[in-house]
């Protein structure tokens, strides 16, 4: 069995270089990109439920709509996150993805109503926000970079939202389905719609540079098959405190892996920008990681 340290921080790898290797598979077509990433995996994660022997594959009317809200994750999460990837620096990408646990936060306190907004978590959705702000508004030079990028900033900020509300449905669901069967439902689901958008997609294969090659095979067999059964396998035996922790490792190394091998900017609005954003994650989930951290330690202290 893999020790769970080495799992832990092969997924903290796995989200370091997923940003940057999602801008390049997409450099020839942005929809190929994704689309052949989902649809590939989906027939390579088949292999995974006989090889772990999990309980037969449900297909009832519950689980397809857990599928269906796992789905929405990847149809209006990462759809929207390749065509923004286009517009700006992986790196920023990575700042935005990492907002999404406010985001899911915000929406746990809306949709399931289990989830206080205290005045720590107001405070760090607003120094996240400044945070975005900075980022952006030094980099709007001309009216087209301008343009692109708010066009850029909303598009991801979609992807964002509607990945929080996937988790949040699935959350909702309270389900006891394995976590590699709802990663193969959504995937084969997601998949389905694709093809029905452009049955084609995978016949009108477009040229592809050798790193958009590497990029989108790494992404296959790596970022999708092997992170999501690695993430679920560190869910299953980790704490959420330091579950907690990755997303707000994982957008500062990302940032600066774009600066080493793609030549990103670093700018001091990134520095500062990246500075904010993680700071407003690390206030909103201050009462929760404080919490986390005292059972932890009381649990510990028991004779």
């Amino acid at each position: 069995m893999l020790p769970i340290t080495l799992a832990y921080l092969v997924v903290i790898l796995i989200w370091t270089t997923t940003p940057l290797a999602i801008q390049w598979s997409g450099e020839a077509d942005w929809f190929f990109g994704v689309a052949a990433r989902l649809i590939l995996s989906a027939l390579i994660i088949l292999p995974l439920i006989i090889l772990f022997k999990q309980q037969r594959f449900d297909l009832s009317w519950p689980a397809m709509k857990v599928y269906g809200a796992a789905s929405l994750g990847l149809l209006g999460g990462m759809t929207p996150v390749y065509w923004a990837a286009q517009t700006m620096p992986s790196g920023w990408i990575a700042l935005i993805w990492g907002m999404n646990p406010i985001v899911t936060g915000l929406l746990i306190y809306f949709v399931l109503q289990t989830e206080r907004l205290t005045l720590a978590k107001w405070l760090g959705i607003g120094v996240s926000v400044a945070g975005l702000m900075v980022l952006f508004i030094p980099n709007l030079e001309s009216a087209s970079a301008q343009d692109l990028l708010f066009q850029g900033l909303i598009v991801a900020l979609i992807g964002v939202f509607f990945h929080s509300l996937s988790t949040v449905l699935v959350k909702k669901t309270a389900h006891n389905l394995p976590p590699l069967h709802v990663v193969t439902g959504a995937l084969w689901i997601t998949s389905i719609v694709f093809l029905m958008f452009k049955p084609t997609v995978l016949l009108d294969w477009p040229e592809l540079s050798t790193r958009t090659s590497w990029a989108l095979g790494y992404l296959i067999f790596v970022g999708t098959v092997i992170g999501f059964a690695l993430y679920y396998y560190v869910l299953k035996h980790l704490d959420a405190l330091r579950l907690g922790m990755i997303p707000m490792i994982t957008p500062v190394f990302a940032v600066a892996l774009g600066v080493w091998i793609n030549e990103e900017q670093l700018s001091l609005a990134v520095i500062l920008g990246a500075i904010l954003i993680v700071a407003g994650l690390l206030l909103f989930e201050l009462e929760r990681f404080y919490r986390l951290f005292n059972q932890r330690r009381q649990t510990r202290l028991k004779p």
